[in-house]
């Protein structure tokens, strides 16, 4: 998955320092060919930086001045936000809040259907991507094939 900032390294210190996230590796200024990235006739200079996030999963964040910001809703077409998945929601949630971030409620608890047993809250990066912790019941994890 990757989000893209106005700013990287004010990004990275946040991840980083929020979630305990590593730097795996760093892209300094390039430039990139913008019809394949779908933006065809336009100049796209960029850098990136990929986030070990544990598992062999990398959040990657990358920085193309200049910076438009735009407004999702979960209720767009497209990817809303990502998740994180815990064993402990609550306690990761206190830390969270201890840290500063700004959470939309307190972690909920699915009661019935598919995600029975499923704990979820949902919080914004300060650049407005949203995100959420998740805490499953046990359960098979997910495999490809």
């Amino acid at each position: 998955m990757a989000v893209t900032v106005p700013d990287l390294d004010a990004a990275v210190e946040w991840y980083c320092t929020t979630f305990g996230f590593s730097v795996a590796w760093r892209e300094d200024w390039t430039d990139a060919p913008a019809g394949p990235l779908g933006l065809p006739g336009e100049t796209v200079r960029l850098r990136g930086v990929g986030l070990d996030i544990g598992a062999g999963v990398y959040l990657e964040l990358h920085e193309m001045p200049p910076a438009r910001v735009a407004q999702r809703r979960l209720d767009q077409t497209g990817i809303s936000h990502f998740a994180f998945r815990t064993t402990d929601i609550d306690a990761l949630y206190a830390r969270l809040v201890a840290a500063g971030v700004s959470f939309r409620s307190s972690p909920q608890y699915i009661a019935a259907g598919g995600l029975a047993g499923e704990r979820w809250v949902y919080a914004e990066d300060p650049w407005g991507v949203a995100w959420h912790l998740c805490q499953h019941p046990a359960r098979a994890p997910f495999t490809a094939g």
